[in-house]
């Protein structure tokens, strides 16, 4: 008898034990990051500010590797990484975006004096004939609040190389 409730009891803190180990969590997803990518590299984005210019009737997105008091303290400012999208619509909707009034993005740049120098320009709607122009572009709208925004974006420039980012975040409207 007292070996059945040894056993019994054996059994139960077996049971206990199992139930208790802590849960292997190595399955789970990882979070969605705020960045654009380019040629392999990952550039963190932090911060959006979204305007809207009524009299031309075109929104402007403007996202940062700076947060929003940094960029609106009109401070010089270094490592600047930086991504601008002008379209034309009165207001953003939940839809897809293929035609840019302008578009630019660029790494390493800088604000001196409240003039922001681009550094080094991955993509840029200037100039039609040069590899930073894009070739095709989307911006895909998901959710947009009063407070957030949620999108992403994919541009292949004239060379072939494709810049794809995505943002999900609060946004400052000045």
């Amino acid at each position: 008898m007292k070996s059945q409730r040894f056993q019994l009891l054996t059994l139960v803190l077996i049971f206990i034990f199992i139930a208790c180990s802590p849960e292997d969590n190595t399955n789970t997803a990882p979070e969605d990051i705020n960045e654009f990518v380019f040629n392999g590299n990952s550039y963190p984005l932090l911060s959006a500010i979204i305007s809207n210019d009524n009299s031309s009737n075109t929104t402007e997105i403007r996202l940062f590797n700076k947060i929003s008091s940094e960029i609106t303290s009109n401070s010089d400012l270094t490592d600047v990484d930086y991504v601008h999208f002008n379209i034309n619509t009165e207001s953003l909707q939940n839809t897809t975006y293929n035609t840019f009034e302008d578009y630019n993005i660029s790494i390493n740049g800088s604000v001196i004096d409240s003039e922001f120098n681009p550094g080094t320009i991955l993509l840029a709607s200037d100039h039609p004939e040069l590899d930073s122009y894009a070739a095709s572009g989307s911006l895909s709208i998901t959710n947009f609040t009063p407070y957030n925004i949620v999108f992403t974006f994919t541009f292949t420039r004239n060379d072939g190389e494709v810049i794809i980012g995505r943002y999900d975040g609060n946004y400052y409207t000045p």
